[in-house]
């Protein structure tokens, strides 16, 4: 079940929590759109909206315990646990607990991988709330519900697939999760991925667009690189396959122009910056992350 689907449809706060996660295509493989919720974490009025929602949640739910899957269910697990005066048990990758354990086996969505508890953690008695960042296959929580051996209450999760709308349950558990995953590449993604792919031959975003992290449209990119001749649709959406190649046609002309577009920037600042110097000593130093291109 989806926030929007009980009581919070119209909710601004969930419109915040999507804009502020990135999308990273082709990893950590291709073909995986990762949703990167570092940038959330940047965002402390969008953390404090997922921490909050899920607190106004559980807090009357009787929740004994919140376990956090290994490595970002450590993020937002333990102040979730906080509020609700629940302790908090991580659910670790194999070899990082001493002790006792107990472990279990899942799949991901482009591999495997093991879950590990401390088996004094958990009595069978305890109410539980399993806390994670993103459910794409449910094999993960599916792994830790099988793992804690409690009743477990909810699966909680930051961003799911549209799959898991309605009455979805994992291992008979309900699942409760708060946006769907951003289909939009934005322009600091799309220069992400020409980096890997033509070296350093890339500025950085700051130089090529300034304001919030947003989905920028094929407009505004022809704004940024006026030399662009592009057609189709209006926005970098990557739900469909032709969007897809939209996205391919997009990354392709970028890489085109990019190389020259840089240059005629950084030569740019350069020119700014050197008249700023010889103005002032102490003014227009340049910073070593002003680009990370190759002018020449």
């Amino acid at each position: 079940m989806f926030a929007v689907e009980n009581g919070l449809q119209g909710d601004p706060r969930l419109q915040t929590i999507s804009d502020a996660i990135r999308v990273i295509p082709h990893f950590p493989k291709t073909g995986i759109m990762f949703q990167d919720i570092t940038t959330l974490l940047l965002d402390p009025v969008a953390f404090k909206h997922v921490v909050d929602i899920f607190v106004d949640r559980y807090k009357h739910m009787n929740i004994s315990l919140v376990a956090g899957v290994e490595a970002r269910g450590f993020i937002f697990g333990p102040p979730i646990a906080l509020a609700i005066g629940a302790k908090f048990v991580p659910l670790r990758k194999p070899g990082k607990l001493p002790g006792r354990v107990i472990s279990e086996d899942y799949e991901l969505e482009y591999g495997n991988d093991r879950l590990e508890m401390s088996m004094e953690a958990v009595k069978t008695h305890e109410r539980a709330l399993v806390i994670d960042d993103l459910v794409a296959t449910g094999g993960t929580l599916s792994a830790s519900i099988n793992l804690l051996g409690a009743e477990v209450v909810e699966c909680a999760c930051v961003v799911g697939l549209p799959k898991f709308k309605g009455e979805c349950r994992l291992k008979g558990k309900p699942l409760y999760v708060l946006v769907e995953p951003s289909q939009d590449i934005r322009i600091e993604s799309l220069l992400h991925l020409l980096r890997r792919q033509r070296g350093s031959d890339v500025i950085l975003l700051r130089n090529l667009h300034s304001g919030p992290l947003r989905p920028l449209s094929l407009d505004q990119l022809r704004t940024v690189f006026p030399h662009l001749e592009l057609t189709g649709s209006d926005t970098l959406s990557t739900g469909t396959d032709d969007a897809k190649v939209c996205s391919a046609t997009v990354l392709e002309a970028l890489a085109k122009v990019l190389s020259a577009r840089a240059r005629e920037q950084v030569a740019n600042k350069f020119q700014e910056e050197s008249a700023a110097t010889s103005r002032s000593p102490n003014q227009g130093q340049r910073s070593a992350e002003t680009c990370c291109c190759n002018p020449a």
